[in-house]
């Protein structure tokens, strides 16, 4: 393998055989070879269950990548592959450099040891001397920072100090490869930041890394690439910049049928509008149009001068007016409209709907075309762009059912380089309002028509 290579997964496949009941596993264990005596076609007594299948992909020396995927995609087995401790049942693996590794908490460490033995017992494993051990140690504990703790046992240890503990052994070894498998949210805050500093300097010193995690800003700011497991195989891999934002709209919109996650759009393809500024919206970027309600199209204006706002450069704050029509056919008893603004990380900075704003409306007529309006003011952001989406559901919050949604219809940018300081956080806004009118509705046209 090449050395600029660190690892190289080539048809990687873990299958489990899953027994309905303690006999069946007896009979798999029994039968085959009597079977075999007696030269009868063999049977399994097992189903199978595949954790991970055909996957393959290299990460190169010096390359942070994340793992991402909906739990029980994969994720841990494939690291556990990688670290030895699972055989494949398929495939090849190749690894070049020590591995450090922190998969399950708590895993390599004896509860009956205390944290110093379990010290220089996990130590000596990776191949230290007692010598290198000892040059060590001071550096281990004082990032573990678990005091009088490092001479108790391990069993007497809280979640987050075991973490601690396993994770300042793997860093502060050097390893070539260092392997996290989401260990770092069992710690609080303050160690976390910790954690990923050592992470930054490992990454800087060229260590390879590749890790766990369901923070996707931190896939975002700290990985070079993403590789994304579904149903325990590689459904996409590459830029994190891309992928997060895939990741996070299937998480949060998506639909998931029983081979691959079918990704809502994450934006329209062009931000085209009309003279007046309407972005006419196709019916694939109705998310999830279950009640047969439809969103035609979707602006976003000045409410002082009614004229199309796409990107906003000064400090003040702007008093805006999302309009949205769409079009019922079947009549809506209690609509909750919302409306959400979202950053690039799909993170809410503005959401809100009538009922929190304490606005209730009449029932809407089957067949009818509505003007849907929120006016609220918009605060200083720092820059970046910005996406706005606008829905209606049918009932009240905790209650109510999806009719539906269009995210991402409009791309606000802000723009403000020459700003020394930027702020960023989530906002509440202050009064913000919605309104609804009715339109057209075909009733009324068939009346036109008999006319």
């Amino acid at each position: 393998m090449s050395s600029e290579i660190a690892i190289k997964i080539a048809n990687l496949s873990k299958c489990y055989h899953i027994y309905e009941n303690p006999q069946q596993r007896l009979k798999q264990f029994v039968l085959p070879t009597i079977r075999s005596v007696l030269q009868l076609s063999q049977r399994n007594y097992y189903r199978e269950f595949w954790a991970l299948r055909d996957v393959s992909f290299e990460v190169s020396r010096g390359e942070t990548v994340g793992l991402i995927g909906l739990n029980g995609s994969g994720k841990s087995t494939l690291l556990q592959m990688i670290c030895g401790t699972l055989n494949p049942t398929a495939g090849e693996m190749h690894v070049h450099g020590r591995i450090g590794a922190i998969l399950e908490l708590g895993s390599g460490f004896n509860p009956e040891f205390t944290g110093r033995e379990n010290v220089n017992m996990n130590a000596s494993l990776l191949g230290f001397s007692p010598a290198e051990i000892n040059a060590l140690f001071d550096e281990i504990a004082a990032f573990a920072d678990i005091g009088a703790f490092m001479d108790q046992p391990i069993k007497t240890y809280s979640s987050g100090m075991v973490m601690r503990l396993a994770f300042a052994v793997q860093a502060c070894v050097q390893p070539d490869i260092l392997i996290v498998d989401e260990a770092l949210a069992v710690g609080d805050l303050r160690f976390q930041n910790k954690c990923i500093r050592k992470m930054e300097d490992l990454k800087n010193q060229g260590r390879t890394i590749l890790f766990v995690t369901h923070s996707v800003g931190m896939i975002e700011a700290f990985c070079d690439r993403v590789i994304w497991l579904h149903g325990g195989g590689l459904f996409k891999e590459g830029d994190p910049s891309v992928l997060v934002r895939q990741y996070v709209n299937f998480m949060t919109h998506g639909i998931e049928d029983k081979h691959k996650p079918v990704i809502t759009q994450a934006r329209l393809p062009v931000q085209s509008a009309d003279e007046a500024g309407w972005i006419m919206i196709s019916e694939k970027h109705n998310a999830r149009n279950r009640g047969g309600v439809t969103i035609e199209s979707v602006r976003v204006v000045s409410a002082e001068r009614g004229i199309p706002v796409y990107q906003i450069s000064d400090l003040l704050a702007h008093d805006l007016t999302v309009e949205a029509i769409f079009y019922t056919s079947h009549e809506v008893g209690t609509p909750l409209f919302g409306l959400g603004l979202h950053n690039e990380l799909n993170e809410p900075v503005v959401h809100f709907t009538n009922c929190a704003v304490e606005q209730r409306f009449p029932a809407l007529v089957a067949g009818g075309r509505y003007r849907l309006t929120y006016d609220f003011t918009l605060p200083p952001l720092r820059d970046g762009q910005y996406l706005v989406s606008v829905g209606m559901d049918d009932g009240v919050p905790g209650a109510s059912s999806l009719l539906c949604h269009v995210y991402d219809a409009w791309i606000l940018s802000i723009e403000r380089g020459h700003l020394l300081y930027k702020q960023a956080g989530y906002v509440q806004l202050d009064a913000p309002s919605i309104k609804c009118e009715l339109v057209e509705d075909d009733a009324a046209d068939a009346h036109r028509d008999q006319k």
